[in-house]
């Protein structure tokens, strides 16, 4: 690490001399990261939030000194900066993957891989439900590159800005009312996956590092803070670092994150030069700052492919193992790769370096047509069963909606292909990270409820009781009521929850889940028992088939597949207008092969 410091080439063209207070401050950010992932740091996600702030006051910085103004330039060094790095890791973590990693990695490598290239990860994995804050969602060797994809989206728009508006105090009104417009969009949304991963809730972030850059704002900074005040910025980060934790701390979505960013940004001016400069100043952590783009790059597929249940190990013994790897490769990707391309690389300029840029787009691209899908398990219907009794004189039934949280949804997909088959329309609700009708999640659902049963009219709304169904037996039962109530005339059906296997998340919840079966049965409706399907407890395979996840929490399409016909069956007794089908209609149509089952 120390020789990287001493053979560090120069800075940019235009840029200020480089502060190494600032390096200390990456090096922390990138610590913080990577100790959040490996489970020792519950706040350390806000590291994040700090190499946002710094890349838009260093960015700005630059954009304001480069007396060329020209976007070309400035897109080229932004270029040979992020991409070299990149064009390796993702093809090589790739073929990784397909050699050592599971078939759900793999799968979500080759979907997730091209529109990183694109730079729109973060929407990408939006519209894919693939919850930041989701404890079980599947893995995904590129999911924590959501946020370079805000980072050169930045880089994309803003210098356009500041280009085009040229005088430091209309950049620095800009960067201000964008900050403010991003927070506003943070308070009217209220999903923190959306708030968090969405590039305009996050903007505020890099425009507040970009007001700090501006002359005013330094300039205004110097004359009323003293820099002694950079001690109490830095106490106020690491306590937010040490005590949030993610979703589960609202007030970081309702403006928490924009009073972080912006003692960020204050901490920025002030550090370099105060009482705090000569312990950022250290070289072990100065080097980590030097290092911190690839080890960021690094460390997410590493912990993955490198997991606990592969090497065996636990704890920190793990975290050592899995953090010295990463910064192995991170040291490897800056004097091999980085370096030389950005500072040495006379061919990586000019018409030379164009061309290198789109043939190693070609080639990346290549890596998602060229390696084959994982193949998808064939569904055995001879496991599929079901009751006799089928319902003469109940209630006809043609419109069912589906309810429920992340595990609701994997079940959702063979139910809309059986329900198809069987004659019905089925509707699902069920939502990530949410979807219940209780406890600390269900605000969303109220919100969209009415809508959808004013629209879509169901002769029945099925409810599989959500992990988040949080609360005393009276909430749970008044939520449930309500439920019953909402629906109007309506059937409602509730299915218990499947029996999980906690982890520190859910351990504190269990007593609470544990009651909610009592209180549907005293909300009104009907109530199925789904222990008939899954057991008594989580047991991850029955007869030979992998039916529940690795993750203790989700089903898998064996799994689902029984829950269904198991569904169906229970609901043809009761109802009439279910045709009854082999499940080989439906069992094998496709669905299995949906990201949202994940190890299995």
């Amino acid at each position: 690490m120390t020789n990287l410091l001493s053979a560090r080439p120069a800075a940019e063209p235009d840029a200020r001399p480089r502060l190494p207070a600032l390096d200390g401050l990456r090096g922390l950010a990138v610590a913080g990261v990577l100790l959040f992932h490996a489970g020792h740091l519950s706040g350390g996600f806000l590291g994040v939030d700090l190499f946002f702030v710094l890349s838009g006051y260093l960015i700005t910085d630059l954009l304001l000194r480069d007396h060329t103004r020209s976007l070309t330039v400035f897109w080229g060094r932004r270029i040979r900066r992020l991409w070299p790095a990149l064009a390796v890791l993702l093809p090589g973590v790739t073929l990784l993957t397909w050699a050592f990693g599971s078939p759900e990695l793999l799968r979500t490598a080759l979907a997730d891989g091209p529109w990183v290239q694109l730079n729109l990860a973060n929407w990408h994995l939006l519209a894919e439900s693939a919850g930041y804050w989701d404890r079980f969602g599947p893995g995904r060797v590129f999911g924590h590159l959501w946020s370079v994809a805000v980072e050169e989206q930045f880089y994309l728009l803003w210098p356009l800005v500041v280009f085009g508006l040229r005088r430091q105090r209309a950049v620095a009104l800009a960067a201000g009312l964008g900050a403010l417009a991003s927070l506003g969009l943070m308070l009217v949304l209220t999903d923190p996956d959306r708030v968090y991963t969405g590039t305009d809730t996050r903007a505020f972030a890099l425009l507040l590092g970009a007001l700090a850059a501006t002359e005013p704002v330094r300039e205004w900074v110097k004359r009323t803070l003293p820099s002694w005040t950079a001690v109490p910025l830095a106490l106020g980060l690491a306590l937010a670092w040490l005590l949030v934790d993610g979703e589960k701390s609202p007030m970081l979505f309702q403006g928490g994150l924009f009073a972080l960013s912006l003692a960020a940004a204050l901490l920025i001016l002030l550090a370099p030069g105060s009482v705090l400069d000569r312990g950022l100043c250290w070289q072990p952590l100065r080097g980590l700052g030097l290092v911190s783009y690839g080890l960021y790059l690094w460390h997410w597929p590493v912990f993955l492919l490198l997991s606990k249940e592969k090497t065996g190990l636990d704890g920190w013994l793990w975290t050592v193992l899995v953090c010295a790897v990463s910064l192995g490769l991170a040291v490897l990707s800056k004097v091999l790769v980085e370096d030389p391309i950005r500072y040495r690389a006379a061919w990586a300029r000019g018409r030379t370096g164009l061309a290198a840029f789109a043939a190693s787009l070609v080639v990346v691209a290549l890596t998602w047509i060229v390696l084959p899908r994982p193949a998808t398990a064939a569904i055995d219907t001879s496991a599929l069963g079901g009751r006799p009794a089928v319902s003469a004189n109940g209630p006809k039934v043609s419109k069912v909606l589906f309810m429920g949280d992340s595990i609701a949804e994997g079940l959702a997909l063979p139910l809309t292909a059986a329900a198809k088959a069987s004659g019905l329309t089925l509707k699902s609700m069920a939502a990530a990270g949410g979807g219940g009708v209780v406890g600390p999640l269900a605000e969303s659902t109220w919100a969209e409820l009415p809508r959808v049963l004013t629209e879509f009219r169901p002769d029945v709304v099925v409810y599989q009781v959500t992990t988040y169904d949080w609360g005393s037996q009276a909430e749970q039962r008044a939520g449930y009521q309500r439920l019953v109530r909402e629906a109007g005339g309506a059937k409602v059906v509730f299915v218990t929850m499947p029996p999980i296997r906690p982890d520190d998340f859910y351990a504190e919840h269990m007593a609470e889940l544990g009651r909610t079966t009592a209180a549907v049965k005293e909300a009104g409706g009907e109530v199925l028992d789904s222990r008939e399907v899954w057991g008594e407890t989580y047991q991850r395979e029955r007869d030979g088939r992998i039916e529940r996840s690795s993750d203790g929490i989700h089903t898998c399409p064996a799994g689902a597949a029984r829950f269904t016909a198991w569904l169906l069956d229970g609901l043809a007794a009761r109802y009439s207008g279910i045709a009854r089908v082999s499940p080989d209609t439906w069992a094998n149509t496709g669905w299995a092969a949906d990201k949202r089952f994940h190890g299995c």
